[in-house]
């Protein structure tokens, strides 16, 4: 009778140590399965969360003489690891006239001063695209007629409603924009777009009338270049974001651009924006290794609870052991047959743990990774120094990452139970199996 037989009708004849056993193995492989898995998935979690909270760094270059011109805004977008995408920005301020140089009638109700100068001025802002504005984003701006400005745009402007009534204006309207600095600096520009605030302006009776809601005047970058800079043909801005393919690279991108000649670099302000994904990555890090802590300890739990249990076995069967080896059967094959009965369950255990993990596994990724989702995030106001906190859940895109169980991942863990399978009947055996068969017989007499 071969061992392989031995140790099919051992295992039949002890069901309930065999079932025991079983159970034991097959949780084992399941947990060393969803931890794997969940390991692997973070992986994905982190490129995911690279596309949903893209790292950027702004330039602020209001104290640059001639602000950020294109020349060097071809060379920052020549540096490696630049995703492409960038915003263009410039806020200035100008006098408003019709197309006959008369003043036109600004609102001065709700502000806290009129400054000498501004008497018909606003706040000019210019945008590559008006739609990705923070007062269109996030202060209820609305375009209501028309349509948005784009970087392809000159000499054009969208005006608040309240404004286009006050002065009789409407789409396709000239009025005329004064630098109120430079009073020779004056610019036509063509009325495209009529918007409106759906919130009511919160500083009212603290901010001076140029910077109330209604004074507002959004233009194209060409010509608020000129407004501010007196360029012509060329656009010149006071502030860009550069967004990155990876955060990680933020320091050696901003690094390389301060390396930029011809730009004096001491009068800009280079303000990293990414701490979205460094909170998300710090969350990340910490389930990586709350999940590489679990897979050693269930490692070494097994190991330790399956010899054990196979030491306190294989004592009630120290006679068995002293008739096969009197029977001249060898060590190596008793040990052999040993190993075979713990490995046939393990193979059972292994091949059931596949679908048990894969079923729960799941669910215990997304409980786990929902936990980098619900972080306070930070959101910064571009359109000025303001800082705002939000604790709104953001869709980082964690609840697409699916933790199924790799062809790898399943592997590794065949390897994992197989070595410990291994290691416990050798560690159990080798107290009975360095006896000879008289002393063993002698003991049990």
């Amino acid at each position: 009778m071969n061992g392989l037989k031995r140790a099919w009708l051992h295992l039949i004849r002890k069901k309930g140590t065999s079932l025991l056993l079983f159970f034991f193995l097959l949780i084992m492989a399941t947990l060393l399965l969803i931890c794997l898995s969940i390991q692997s998935a973070t992986g994905t979690a982190n490129a995911n969360i690279k596309k949903a909270l893209m790292g950027y760094f702004t330039i602020n270059a209001k104290q640059l003489d001639g602000g950020i011109d294109e020349k060097t805004r071809e060379k920052i977008l020549e540096i490696d690891g630049l995703s492409g995408k960038y915003k263009l920005r410039t806020y200035s301020y100008a006098s408003y006239y019709d197309a006959a140089g008369n003043p036109l009638e600004i609102d001065t109700e709700g502000a806290l001063e009129i400054p000498e100068g501004y008497e018909n001025a606003g706040k000019i802002v210019a945008n590559s695209n008006s739609k990705d504005d923070t007062y269109f984003t996030e202060a209820g701006f609305e375009l209501i007629e028309g349509r948005g400005i784009t970087s392809d745009d000159k000499n054009k402007v969208l005006i608040h409603e309240d404004f286009a009534a006050r002065n009789n204006l409407s789409i396709g309207d000239t009025i005329m924009l004064g630098d109120v600095t430079e009073k020779d600096r004056i610019i036509e520009a063509t009325v495209i777009g009529i918007f409106t605030n759906t919130e009511e302006q919160d500083s009212l009776g603290v901010a001076p009338s140029y910077d109330l809601y209604d004074n507002i005047i959004f233009t194209d970058l060409s010509t608020a270049s000129y407004l501010l800079y007196g360029t012509i043909g060329k656009t010149n801005v006071e502030y860009g974001d550069f967004y990155v393919d990876d955060p990680d690279e933020l320091d050696r991108i901003m690094k390389e651009v301060q390396e930029i000649e011809d730009v004096t670099w001491e009068n800009c302000t280079l303000t990293r924006y990414d701490n979205d994904y460094q909170n998300a990555k710090e969350s990340l890090a910490g389930l990586q290794n709350i999940v590489f802590i679990a897979i050693v300890a269930v490692f070494l739990l097994s190991l330790a609870v399956l010899s054990l249990f196979l030491v306190l076995r294989l004592r009630g069967r120290i006679h068995e052991t002293g008739i096969y080896l009197a029977m001249g059967i060898s060590k190596g094959a008793v040990l052999l047959q040993y190993l075979l009965e713990v490995v046939i369950i393990a193979i059972i255990a292994l091949v059931l743990s596949y679908g048990v993990s894969s079923a729960i596994g799941n669910k215990i990724g997304h409980s786990l990774f929902s936990q980098v989702t619900t972080e306070t995030y930070e959101t910064v106001e571009l359109n000025g120094n303001e800082l705002e906190k939000t604790n709104e859940p953001e869709d980082l895109g964690l609840s697409k990452v699916e933790v199924s169980v790799s062809a790898q991942d399943y592997q590794i863990v065949w390897g994992l139970m197989m070595g410990i399978c291994i290691v416990s009947i050798t560690l159990a055996s080798y107290p009975v199996l360095k006896m000879k068969p008289k002393n063993i017989l002698s003991q049990m007499s």
